[in-house]
C-alpha cells in the first residue's frame, strides 16, 4: 500500500529532536513512513529552513520545500495538498488553522490529526495549579477546538492510554488511535548502536560508578520549568537532608535566567546537552517531577531506553501503564519523592530490577519496531476506506 502513495506532514516547524520530546516523535514519524515507502512531504508552518534540522529530515528521504517556495502555508497547503493521500496534521493550532482549507482543496485526502498532546488538559491542570482564570478560559476555548477536531478528522492520534480513554467516552464515534511516543534505541554503554531487542535487553547498565540525579526538559514547555523549581524547593533539600551526596544536573533548551540561577554547590544548570549519552551515562537517578501536562513524557522514554530507573510524580506517568516498583517508582509528595531517590542511589539491588525492566518496557512500547505496526495499521485502515 505504501509505495509512492504521498503522505503530507504538516507541524508548527522543522523537528529539532535534540530540543523538544515533540520533535523527537516527529522525527521518528518521519523515519518510519519513509523507511515503509512512503513519498513524504514535510511541511512546516513557518516555511523556514532550520539548517542542519533541515538536512537532517532531507536526509531520511523526506522532501522539505526550500525556505521561499512558498509565500505562505496556505498557499503550500493549496499546492501540495492535492497529490496527498494521507495528511497529517499535527497539534491543534496547526490542524485548527489549516483543517477547513485542506478539506476544500482535496476532498479525497485522509486527515489524521495528530494531538501530540490534549492541550486543553494541560492547560486546565495548569490553571487548576495556579488559580488563573484567564488561562482556564483559554483551555475551554482549548478543548472546544479539540474535540471538534477529533470529531471531524478521519483519525485522530493520541500518545496516553488516559487520553484515548478520555476521547473515548467524550467521542465514542471518533476514530482514536493510541500510539505511544516513539524513539530509535539508544546506543549500548560503548556507543555502538544494537537492533537485535533480544540482545538489547540482556545489556542491563551497571549501578556502579553512577552519582548524579539528573533532569532533562526543554523549557519551552511550560510543565518542565514549574517541576523543577518545584523540586529544588520542596524535594532536593529533603534529600541534602538525608545526607545524600550527590549532584542534581539539570539539562534542558532554551533554559530561562530563573532556571540557571538555581545552580549551587550541589546543583549544576547545564542547559542545552545535544548528545544525552554521556549524561545518562553518568547518571543514578532520572527525576520527573511534573505537577501538571498531558500526554507522555519524553524524559521519562529516554530514561527508560537508556536503562536509568525514573522517580516521577503520578501525572509525569499518566497513562503510560509504567507499574510503580516494577518499571519505575511513582509518588506524589516530596517526601516519598526524596524517600524514593535516596533509596534508589543505596539498593543496587532495586536498581538493577528496575533499570531491567525499563529497557524491555522501552523496547516493547517506545522503540521504532514496536511503532511501526501501529502506524502503518493506521494508514493501512484510512487508505482502505470507501
Amino acid at each position: 500500500m505504501a509505495a509512492r502513495r504521498m503522505v503530507l506532514v504538516v507541524d508548527d516547524r522543522i523537528p529539532t529532536p535534540d530540543q523538544d520530546s515533540g520533535s523527537a516523535c516527529a522525527f521518528s514519524w518521519l523515519t518510519i513512513l519513509s523507511q515503509a515507502g512512503f513519498r513524504v512531504v514535510f511541511l512546516p508552518c513557518d516555511l523556514r529552513d532550520a539548517g542542519r534540522y533541515s538536512q537532517a529530515v532531507r536526509a531520511l528521504g523526506v522532501t522539505v520545500p526550500e525556505e521561499g517556495s512558498f509565500a505562505s502555508i496556505e498557499e503550500a497547503l493549496d499546492r501540495l495538498a492535492p497529490e496527498a493521500d494521507i495528511a497529517i496534521l499535527s497539534r491543534a493550532p496547526v490542524a485548527q488553522r489549516l483543517f477547513d482549507r485542506l478539506r476544500s482543496v482535496s476532498p479525497r485526502t485522509r486527515i489524521v490529526f495528530n494531538t501530540v498532546d490534549l492541550h486543553h488538559l494541560r492547560m486546565r491542570r495548569e490553571a487548576e495549579l495556579t488559580g488563573d482564570p484567564d488561562q482556564a478560559r483559554a483551555a475551554e476555548d482549548m478543548r472546544v477546538v479539540e474535540l471538534g477536531l477529533v470529531e471531524r478528522a478521519d483519525a485522530t492520534v493520541v500518545v496516553s492510554a488516559y487520553e484515548r480513554d478520555l476521547l473515548g467516552k467524550l467521542l465514542p464515534r471518533a476514530d482514536v488511535h493510541h500510539i505511544p511516543i516513539l524513539r530509535e534505541v539508544p546506543a549500548d554503554g560503548e556507543g555502538v548502536a544494537v537492533r537485535l531487542p533480544a540482545f538489547l535487553s540482556r545489556l542491563v547498565p551497571v549501578p556502579r560508578g553512577r552519582r548524579d540525579i539528573v533532569f532533562v526538559g526543554g523549557f519551552s514547555h511550560a510543565p518542565n520549568g514549574d517541576g523543577i523549581r518545584w523540586f529544588v524547593a520542596e524535594v532536593w533539600p529533603l534529600v541534602l537532608e538525608a545526607g545524600l551526596d550527590r549532584r542534581l544536573l539539570i539539562a534542558g533548551s532554551h533554559m530561562p535566567p530563573g532556571i540557571m540561577g538555581l545552580a549551587s554547590r550541589t546543583i549544576a544548570t547545564l542547559g542545552h546537552v545535544e548528545d544525552l549519552a554521556g549524561l545518562f551515562a553518568k547518571a543514578r537517578v532520572s527525576i520527573a517531577p511534573l505537577r501538571f501536562g498531558a500526554g507522555v513524557k519524553g524524559k521519562v522514554v529516554s530514561s527508560l531506553g537508556r536503562g536509568v530507573p525514573v522517580v516521577a510524580t503520578r501525572m509525569a506517568v499518566e497513562g503510560t501503564g509504567l507499574v510503580h516498583g516494577r518499571d519505575v517508582l511513582a509518588v506524589e509528595t516530596p517526601a516519598e519523592m526524596a524517600a524514593a531517590i535516596v533509596r534508589l542511589c543505596g539498593d543496587d539491588r532495586l536498581w538493577r530490577h528496575l533499570s531491567r525492566h525499563a529497557r524491555r518496557t522501552f523496547l516493547r512500547t517506545h522503540s521504532l519496531e514496536a511503532g511501526r505496526s501501529k502506524i502503518m495499521g493506521l494508514l493501512d485502515g484510512l487508505a482502505a476506506r470507501p
